[in-house]
């Protein structure tokens, strides 16, 4: 199977949960007028069915906008975006029978230069956590070799590397806006009481607003790579949340976004945990 016989059995797939189903709207890919950009497209008849996309470049994540959604509503979702759903559903922001997941296998996106997108490059997960049915690629997938090359550096080195990125951030906000886990209706840096964030565009401004969003995505990061991949400035700041990612993984044996039913790490208190997040200890 390629995409474009995985995007006719899409397209049969909503056609007969609009018709049968009575879904009000499913949410999948279109294609921009701009050329190599992909849309989400809002389908609400069997008619615009037809203008679904399934190609190498659907890289969005389409899962944020299910929370402006009410009742029953469909979403094409490839890996990325279920692990989303996922976490959407252990946060209680979504209702699980208010949805249908029409999940894909996922080959990899890639970039306009045929290179892997980013958060694709390290990805071995090509079937989604959850879904209501399974749209396979039905032929075989190239998964990378070994994990992603490290951007670990020396420790004396991290603040200059930090600090390198910080000069290329303009505070645009859009690695926030773009986020699934950044659904905050007042984001800590919008308010005025406490004032979290100076009024001029610092390097501790942005700091600030890096660090403070990587902690609230401790643990709960589905590496979609969204941040990066709509950053106008070119900031590669997935490094750090990644080895947050990491070490909650190393710490707690949990990975975000696989399991609905389980309860977040950083969502329970256990006295006989580790401290080494406390101590900065070498994970055991």
């Amino acid at each position: 199977m390629s995409f474009e016989t995985q995007k006719n059995e899409i397209i049969k797939i909503c056609k007969k949960l609009f018709k049968e189903e009575g879904t009000k709207v499913i949410i999948g890919f279109a294609q921009s007028e701009v050329e190599g950009i992909t849309t989400p497209l809002f389908m609400r008849t069997a008619e615009d069915a037809e203008k679904l996309k399934w190609d190498s470049q659907c890289t969005p994540n389409l899962a944020k906008y299910l929370l402006e959604k009410r009742g029953k509503v469909g979403i094409v979702a490839k890996t990325c975006d279920a692990r989303a759903i996922v976490m959407y559903l252990v946060e209680q922001q979504i209702k699980r029978d208010e949805l249908y997941i029409i999940g894909v296998e996922c080959p990899g996106m890639k970039n306009n230069d045929a290179t892997a997108s980013c958060g694709c490059e390290a990805c071995k997960m090509r079937i989604p956590p959850i879904y209501d049915v399974l749209v396979k690629y039905n032929a075989e997938i190239t998964l990378p070799d070994s994990e992603e090359a490290s951007n670990t550096v020396a420790i004396e080195d991290n603040l200059k590397k930090f600090q390198d990125e910080m000069k290329k951030c303009i505070l645009c906000y859009s690695c926030r806006q773009v986020c699934y886990g950044c659904y905050c209706k007042s984001c800590f840096v919008d308010m005025n009481v406490p004032n979290w964030l100076p009024g001029e565009i610092s390097e501790g401004a942005k700091m600030i607003f890096h660090l403070g969003r990587a902690m609230h995505l401790a643990g709960r990061c589905v590496e979609c790579g969204a941040c990066e991949r709509v950053c106008p400035s070119g900031v590669n700041i997935r490094y750090l949340i990644k080895e947050i990612t990491k070490f909650t993984k190393e710490l707690y044996a949990y990975e975000a976004g696989i399991d609905p039913e389980e309860t977040p790490a950083l969502a329970v208190f256990n006295p006989n945990d580790s401290e080494a997040a406390m101590s900065g200890s070498e994970v055991q």
